[in-house]
């Protein structure tokens, strides 16, 4: 296949992710293939390698864009399931149901979704089917399947009420929600589930962004935790704390005391801080990682010192990601997702060794 065969069937992929609402997976590669690849020149005179950018050939591009698809479909729909099976086990010892809802911070803008194995392992089935055929475009040129067959694969393997990248990016928080929880309670904890009404809720609501953990345009769910003999601790999705320089800043995952968060509801302020214990800064990409996301985060994590540290995770890679917040000693994983299974259990005996400290330091 020459180099206008792959552009013709890469350009015929964008056009039929932008059908189903999915162009934004489109742009991310785009996106990618913009800024270029970077290559490392060696040379026997050098210690250290001369860095330079090179453009991605057509069949690269297509292999970027049908790695995306992946992460959108695949990755996502096992996502759904992990997070079906977690509302299972939690919906026979507590009221809570298969549903959750995903709220902004107006009264209006809010969806209820249902997560249940019969419709997320219908769709992770229908997602695989879909990989095999993206895997057989850059191999076949001749005998590579019809955009139809792309089309009825695809359609069946997203939810079309739930694809947006907002809304990918909320099923990732909900999922590292549950690697957390499942780390908390190997440590011994018990957990039970509240609301910003001080109610036993039946069914989740998270924030869709980042918001007041004190605002009550919805009922927004936290997770209580308590260990014995312990402070009380709350996991949040979606909040913002105030760092030492006196600005907030987004936190998608935010683990506090108790009494911190009561005091935050009680007197209408976000939380500091010296009182949280654990935050996750999440990024959802379907491409690959921008070095900039990591730059971000060092300075989010210089601002605000956790008891735990704070966490960078994604579902996505990107070895200069990877690089800097090595060197900058910061935490952080990628490539979390449910068939990543060595990375999820480093990611959740990670988050374990915050509470076993938790316990030893109260």
């Amino acid at each position: 296949m020459d180099e206008i065969e792959y552009a013709r069937i890469y350009q015929e992929l964008a056009a039929i992710l932008n059908e189903f609402n999915l162009g934004w997976v489109a742009q991310q590669v785009a996106d990618t293939v913009e800024i270029g690849k970077t290559i490392q020149e060696r040379s026997l005179k050098r210690k250290t390698p001369l860095l330079k950018i090179e453009d991605y050939t057509a069949e690269e591009q297509l292999l970027l864009l049908t790695d995306a698809i992946e992460q959108a479909t695949v990755n996502t729909s096992e996502m759904e399931d992990e997070i079906a099976y977690f509302l299972k086990v939690e919906s026979e010892t507590s009221p809570l149901n298969t549903k959750i809802t995903f709220a902004s911070s107006s009264a209006e803008s809010a969806k209820t979704i249902e997560f249940t194995s019969s419709l997320t392992a219908a769709r992770n089935k229908q997602a695989i089917a879909l990989k095999q055929l993206l895997d057989k475009l850059p191999s076949e040129p001749r005998n590579y399947v019809t955009n139809s067959e792309i089309k009825s694969k695809l359609g069946s393997s997203i939810n079309p009420d739930f694809n947006e990248a907002i809304e990918q990016a909320n099923i990732f928080d909900t999922y590292i929600f549950t690697i957390l929880l499942k780390a908390i309670a190997n440590e011994g904890a018990t957990i039970y589930y509240n609301n910003i009404l001080d109610e036993t809720p039946k069914y989740l609501t998270f924030r869709k962004t980042a918001g007041k953990i004190h605002g009550n345009a919805h009922p927004y769910t936290y997770a209580v935790v308590e260990f014995p003999d312990k402070p009380a601790l709350e996991v949040h999705l979606g909040v913002k704390v105030q760092g030492r320089a006196g600005v907030l800043h987004n936190c998608n995952i935010l683990i506090l005391s108790q009494k911190e968060a009561n005091m935050c509801r009680l007197l209408n302020r976000e939380p500091r801080h010296s009182q949280v214990i654990l935050a996750v800064k999440s990024q959802h990409n379907v491409s690959e990682l921008k070095l900039e996301m990591a730059g971000a985060f060092i300075g989010l994590a210089s601002d605000i010192r956790y008891e735990g540290g704070s966490y960078f995770i994604s579902n996505s890679y990107s070895e200069s990601v990877a690089k800097l917040l090595t060197i900058a000693r910061k935490k952080w994983e990628l490539n979390i997702f449910p068939s990543s299974t060595n990375n999820v259990h480093r990611l959740m005996y990670s988050f374990q060794t915050i509470f076993k400290d938790f316990k030893a330091r109260n």
